[in-house]
């Protein structure tokens, strides 16, 4: 029996990915741009060499930003109201754009590699990773102005370069995966007493660490899951206990079982 299957290539999605400049297969974490949804996961966004492709899958059209970032993009982030993009090329530069009308509003250059950057989901904050380092911005608004990024804070207690950040649902906290096999949670804002929390007991880099979706509007706010994956393929849960909900009295640094 034969079977014919007339699959023919529609769109070609992150041409980035496996350019030179943008990639080195020795180093996890940084395999290229990104690719996003938009909140009503209509359009995807994908980067293509140093410009922006915007699918738009129910009308199956295409559409490039008119901007160009000055290299091969590596990684790129949208507010949750699909107002704002950020964008990052291989040399630490990013542009801050106005993704509706594709208006360049902001350039900004770091001063470290810059692999990852997400806005939290309550879109009044982005975190970049800054080698070993996490910086949280207060969120920019859509007017042009002269200085519109302003640094909230920097997270710091990881020995090598950080590969993933992730928010918290309810944007209250932010988790950082690195190269040396650890994580670290810490609190956006200062609490008194809380101390952040290192997970550690991978044996590889870890790529990715998340936490578990938690419904915010039901009132459940407190953290208890948190997931990580290594480049050895080790996927770890850890679940969390509070000590008001338990007889013992650990201290919050041993929280994370």
């Amino acid at each position: 029996v034969e079977m014919k299957f007339n699959y023919k290539l529609q769109r070609l999605c992150g041409a980035c990915y496996g350019v030179p400049d943008a990639t080195n297969s020795s180093i996890a974490g940084n395999n290229g741009g990104n690719v996003l949804y938009t909140s009503d996961g209509n359009s995807l966004i994908s980067p293509v060499s140093n410009r922006i492709q915007v699918l738009d899958l129910l009308t199956h059209t295409v559409r490039t930003l008119p901007l160009e970032s000055r290299s091969n993009i590596r990684t790129i982030a949208i507010s949750p109201d699909d107002r704002l993009l950020l964008i990052f090329d291989t040399d630490n530069y990013a542009v801050l754009v106005n993704f509706q009308r594709g208006i360049v509003l902001h350039r900004f250059k770091f001063k470290k590699k810059v692999r990852c950057c997400e806005f939290s989901p309550d879109g009044d904050y982005f975190a970049v990773s800054c080698g070993k380092q996490i910086q949280v911005w207060h969120s920019p608004t859509l007017r042009r102005e002269f200085a519109p990024f302003v640094l909230h804070r920097t997270y710091t207690g990881l020995s090598e370069d950080v590969l993933s950040l992730n928010w918290s649902s309810d944007s209250s906290a932010i988790l950082g995966s690195s190269k040396d096999g650890t994580v670290k949670l810490w609190t956006v804002q200062t609490v008194e007493g809380y101390e952040p929390v290192l997970l550690s007991g991978h044996k590889s880099m870890v790529v990715g660490a998340y936490f578990e979706k938690v419904n915010v509007k039901q009132n459940e706010k407190r953290i208890r899951t948190v997931y990580t994956a290594s480049s050895d393929g080790a996927l770890v849960t850890w679940r969390c206990t509070y000590t008001d909900e338990s007889d013992t009295q650990d201290s919050p640094n041993k929280a994370f079982l």
